[in-house]
């Protein structure tokens, strides 16, 4: 039986638990292309000193064209994660005890409870995304199609647009740097679909006994 160290998230064995299905991970995905397509056209549209960057997308008249129909494919994404996701997203009373020892969290990237699949962190961002990334639907039809509102409006919906799309740059690059160098061995969890047991045994101690549990089971 192969074991596991657990003091951090990067030792673990080579045998791990799936945290992610293919078609979980293909839309997870299509969601974060579409999103930096939508960021870099969008820095693009909305600062002049930018419009350099509508070269990645054959232009000006090219990449008006695109980015509203980048903001369909990623609102999509975004609805099927509300409707597959959002039973295990609710908050909890352990979720109030995670975000009461955050700070731990932020030094070690262990809270010192018992975790399941997701901490409160997750789900906070989870929810953060769904509500801005409506927000951008919702005041972006109004500058695809400026006629289905006065002139009035369409200025409140384009700053309306302009703020959620700046908190979602922020937010997006705070979960990236969050999976990649703050919690090493969280990245493969959407690439491969699998983290190691080491790694779900310290982040995440009550999911990582349930999947031990079905593991064990299952080899008998």
């Amino acid at each position: 039986m192969s074991t596991a160290v657990v003091t951090n998230g990067e030792v673990g064995s080579a045998q791990g638990f799936e945290r992610y299905t293919f078609v979980e991970r293909l839309v997870h995905w299509a969601v974060a292309f579409t999103f930096i397509a939508l960021m870099l056209s969008g820095f693009a549209l909305g600062y002049p000193r930018m419009a350099f960057l509508s070269g990645l997308f054959g232009g000006g008249q090219t990449m008006r064209f695109l980015h509203p129909w980048f903001g369909v494919v990623f609102t999509l994404g975004i609805v099927w994660m509300l409707v597959s996701w959002a039973r295990e997203m609710r908050m909890n009373d352990g979720d109030r005890a995670w975000v009461r020892n955050m700070k731990t969290y932020a030094g070690s990237g262990h809270s010192g409870l018992d975790v399941g699949k997701y901490n409160a962190g997750q789900k906070g961002y989870y929810w953060f995304s769904i509500i801005f990334g409506l927000v951008l639907l919702v005041s972006g039809l109004p500058l695809w199609y400026p006629w289905m509102l006065g002139s009035g409006l369409n200025q409140i919906a384009r700053l309306l647009h302009h703020a959620a799309f700046l908190l979602m740059i922020g937010g997006f690059i705070i979960h990236v740097y969050m999976s990649t160098v703050m919690f090493p061995g969280t990245l493969s969890a959407m690439t491969t679909g699998r983290v190691s047991r080491a790694w779900a045994a310290w982040h995440h101690p009550a999911w990582f006994r349930v999947q031990d549990r079905r593991k064990s089971g299952a080899s008998r």
